[in-house]
């Protein structure tokens, strides 16, 4: 497997365990970890763009072999 698949797919799992961290906290008007509720999703919007650009870089990586 590509490392930059992996790395990916390792970032977008990240990405959607912040996110749903992030809706529980909201739905439980908690801050967890001493969080505030929004950064949660701010988090998860930039790993998720981060997995994106992993792929996109796994995948032009390949094409220049």
């Amino acid at each position: 497997m590509d490392v930059w698949k992996l790395l990916a797919w390792i970032s977008i799992f990240c990405g959607l365990v912040t996110y749903l961290i992030g809706w529980s906290a909201l739905l439980l008007s908690a801050t967890i970890w001493g969080i505030a509720t929004e950064f949660w999703f701010y988090d998860a919007i930039a790993v998720g763009i981060f997995g994106v650009f992993f792929l996109m870089y796994g995948s032009y990586g390949r094409q220049l072999k």
